[in-house]
């Protein structure tokens, strides 16, 4: 067959089409007629003597329909081509009740779906999911009205809750793209913001999609939810745009071709049978939506909290401890809670530093939002804190401060204290603990004189034991054996006292080299968390072989070298007390030290390490 007995044959089939196409019947039907809010149901339109272009979704309200499947059968009979089109929409109930959908052509019966509640009812509106904006805060044409482009292809459009705002203040917004079907080929990005005057949050990759119907033509619609903030007051202006790749037309010959139908002209120039047989070029195109007015206001300076950081909304604010009893040097969590909606990244709170017999380190902050785009949430700020002394101690109120757009005014809210009861570090710590064994419990015993010391003593002298010679005891024989034994005795004692002296110099010099043996898998720890940047452990090791290397120095228990003790032994400027803190910050704090700090601390505990080896 020739290419010329080809294109004969297809126009004859597109000529048949068009002819069949007055003699157009449509059905629906949806499936199934009653659910439940929460599910979905399915319209079938099916148009025979027709194509797809011909077929556009209903306008109900509370009713969101979205194209899901879409089919074609082309049949003869008798020498005459009939084709039938359907399309499958999926049929997403807002709200119950009772929805009347209408044909969407002639001959085509309307029908009825009933959406029932959770209770079974149908009368009642359902309430928006917990976390989702509902339509009826966003104006549809609040970002101005829905501008085509100029080929018919797509749109972007705003769709805002509110145009008059404050620096800093931050409102929902939906970005929506509308591409028309067979004539956009691919969205080649997400929409950007013209302009320096706001700032957006980060559009999801995976948009929300649905099917709308302008003048006749059925668009896809991609829709974003944002979060759009003004940064410096005046009347300004925004606009969104998009790249996209639509598919130019070729339009039909002026002469109207071979038959000049204009029926056939116009199923020629449609843009799904032009993308069927090829008819169209593809071309890369900018879509911008319609410029959206804002007045925007500079926070006033009157009222404004020294505690200001810059946050503006609604919020409230609790606060709490992880316990409220403790021992001595024992960690415990402050908790800040401010929960809301707002420009939540502008939310901060001091937290507590310098509190009396309270040692602090730097707080931490986490985000939980309660929307898809952030605006509404809480914030929770973690402060590890160690009680220095032991009792009944207070943790001071919490402030927190912020601008309220709807009231116009400044508000600064505070916590109450927190009350802690602090145990002492180790009760056997006590004075009446570190008393002797020996001596605890017994009574003190005071000598008394209780003779009488009134009237004269006797005058006589009481007589000893008699002797039997007048010979000096010194001449007697064991007088003068016992100095001899005595000074060879200690002629012995002083050889063995240095024997063991040479000895405990061997053994001590062995047990320093036994200890360095020991410190060496920590001074590997060390090398290996300071290449991973792993604070936690590099401190943690640096302590512990410090600690190893002091307890042998000051002859005590590796958990009695302390930094009060270090401090006491080596001087308040020590290195040593420094490094156990770090170490604490590294547990408590997060503490992010550089490569050269670890190379710092590494060459402190390698001088307290060498400082013991013998030479």
């Amino acid at each position: 067959m020739t290419h010329s007995t080809c294109a004969v044959a297809l126009v004859a089939c597109m000529t048949s089409a068009a002819i069949g196409n007055a003699q157009a019947a449509v059905t629906q039907n949806i499936e199934p007629a009653t659910i439940g809010l929460g599910e979905a149901a399915r319209l079938t339109i099916a148009a025979s003597g027709s194509d797809a272009s011909s077929i556009t979704p209903p306008m109900v309200a509370g009713l969101e329909f979205v194209a899901v499947a879409q089919s074609q059968r082309i049949e003869s009979i008798n020498g005459t081509t009939r084709s039938t089109t359907s399309i499958t929409y999926q049929v997403n109930p807002q709200r119950a009740g009772v929805f009347t959908i209408p044909g969407d052509a002639v001959g085509a019966s309307p029908l009825v779906l009933t959406v029932n509640n959770a209770n079974g009812s149908a009368g009642a509106p359902s309430t928006p999911a917990a976390g989702v904006l509902p339509n009826a805060t966003l104006s549809t044409q609040s970002g101005g009205p829905t501008q085509v482009a100029a080929n018919g292809s797509a749109f972007v459009r705003l769709r805002l809750s509110k145009h008059d705002l404050y620096v800093g203040e931050t409102i929902p917004v939906d970005i929506q793209v509308g591409t028309r079907d067979g004539m956009v080929a691919s969205l080649n990005g997400q929409p950007t913001l013209n302009g320096d005057a706001f700032t957006l949050d980060r559009l999801a990759d995976k948009p929300q999609r649905t099917a709308e119907v302008i003048d006749g033509n059925r668009f896809t619609v991609f829709t974003w939810h944002s979060a759009l903030a003004a940064v410096k007051p005046g009347h300004l202006s925004l606009t969104m745009e998009t790249p996209l790749t639509v598919r130019i037309r070729s339009a039909a010959r002026p002469d109207r071709g071979l038959f000049g139908d204009q029926d056939f002209d116009d199923l020629f120039n449609d843009p799904a049978v032009q993308s069927l047989f090829g008819a169209s070029t593809e071309k890369e195109v900018t879509v911008a939506s319609s410029p959206a007015s804002f007045t925007v206001q500079a926070l006033p300076t009157e009222g404004r909290p020294a505690t200001f950081s810059g946050a503006v909304g609604n919020f409230t604010l609790s606060s709490g401890v992880s316990e409220d009893t403790v021992a001595v040097g024992d960690p415990l969590t402050v908790h800040l809670h401010v929960a809301g909606s707002g420009n939540f990244d502008r939310v901060s709170s001091p937290m507590l530093h310098d509190v009396e017999h309270w040692k602090t380190y730097a707080p931490t902050a986490t985000f939980k939002a309660n929307d898809p785009i952030g605006y509404r949430g809480e914030k929770t700020f973690d402060q590890p804190v160690i009680a220095t002394q032991s009792g009944a101690q207070t943790l001071p109120a919490l402030a927190f401060s912020w601008f309220d757009p709807t009231t116009r005014h400044y508000v600064e809210a505070h916590t109450s204290p927190l009350r802690v009861a602090v145990a002492p570090a180790n009760a056997s710590g006590s004075s009446a603990a570190r008393a002797s064994p020996s001596q605890a419990g017994q009574p003190r015993v005071v000598a008394v004189d209780s003779g009488d010391n009134t009237g004269l003593k006797p005058d006589h002298v009481a007589t000893g034991l008699t002797v039997s010679s007048l010979l000096p005891h010194y001449f007697d024989v064991p007088y003068v054996v016992a100095p001899s034994v005595l000074a060879l005795a200690f002629l012995s004692a002083g050889f063995w006292v240095r024997r063991r002296e040479r000895l405990a110099d061997g053994l001590g010099a062995a047990r320093e080299r036994e200890a360095a043996l020991r410190t060496e898998p920590l001074l590997t720890e060390m090398d290996q968390a300071a290449a991973g940047g792993n604070a936690v452990l590099f401190f943690t090791s640096a302590r512990q072989a410090v600690q190893r290397v002091l307890a042998r120095r000051w002859q005590v228990p590796p958990a009695n070298v302390t930094i009060d003790q270090a401090k006491k032994r080596l001087g308040p400027q020590t290195d040593v007390a420094e490094l156990f803190e770090l170490a604490d910050e590294a547990t408590y704090a997060k503490l992010k030290p550089s490569a050269i700090d670890f190379k710092r601390w590494k060459r402190v505990v390698l001088q307290q390490i060498n400082s013991e080896m013998p030479s």
